[in-house]
């Protein structure tokens, strides 16, 4: 989940897709991921759900256990990208959430990913992972080199390298899941205030987070009261 804690959800550094130098190796980008018929299921499914909690879509998250089954069809693509993705042997599972949100409005600063009700200290994922289903207006995904600092500050203060991965169908970025990093809005730049203007096509993500150790909280989409149509009237228990 994105981190919420001080230090997170920075709007005072500025980023922009139209600084950046060539690609900084940050970031893993597979073009085609899935096969076409899976993604459109996973797009059908997720269309369902109509406006349900848009306004929370980024922290509105559900846990996968390593060798458990889908249970419906996003669930398959998490399934699909976590082959891809192929985290190392202390995986224990996946946290996986919709992101949905227009770039006019991004609901979300540059942020860690972490474990936001654990008990102490910064726990962040093994890696984390982004699956795009479309192409919008900016939106891009942007990966700095800042790792968490003792109070949950990027550091160092600056960044050293910088990548950007535009959002395309059937795209799937993987990095490191303890870098800093965010969405940037309709201008390809750092979001702040929303936007004047139409707000443009809904941006529509799949955002897949590895972890050693299940996040405290997380419920299994199945066990959740949440995002019920996702099944199409059949959940799998």
């Amino acid at each position: 989940m994105p981190q919420r804690t001080p230090g997170s959800q920075d709007a005072n550094r500025i980023f922009s897709a139209r600084r950046i130098t060539p690609p900084a190796g940050l970031v893993r980008v597979l073009d085609a991921a899935l096969d076409d018929a899976l993604v459109r299921r996973a797009r059908r499914a997720i269309g369902r759900l109509g406006p349900e909690r848009l306004g929370q879509s980024y922290f509105t998250t559900f846990w996968m256990p390593r060798g458990e089954p889908a249970t419906n069809p996003v669930e398959e693509a998490v399934l699909a990208l976590w082959r891809l993705a192929a985290p190392d042997a202390r995986c224990a599972g996946a946290e996986w959430w919709i992101g949905r949100s227009y770039t006019n409005d991004v609901p979300v600063g540059f942020h860690f990913d972490q474990d936001v009700r654990a008990a102490r200290g910064l726990r962040h994922p093994l890696e984390s992972s982004v699956f795009f289903f479309n192409r919008v207006r900016g939106g891009q995904l942007a990966v700095t080199d800042q790792r968490a600092g003792r109070r949950g500050e990027p550091t160092p203060a600056a960044a050293g390298d910088l990548q950007v991965v535009s959002p395309r169908p059937n795209r799937y970025a993987v990095f490191d899941g303890g870098l800093f990093h965010g969405v940037l809005d309709a201008r390809g730049r750092t979001p702040g205030r929303k936007l004047p203007g139409p707000p443009g096509r809904l941006r529509v993500t799949l955002v897949v987070n590895f972890w050693d150790r299940r996040p405290a909280g997380v419920p299994r989409w199945r066990d959740a009261r949440v995002y019920r149509a996702l099944a199409g009237g059949r959940v799998r228990r």
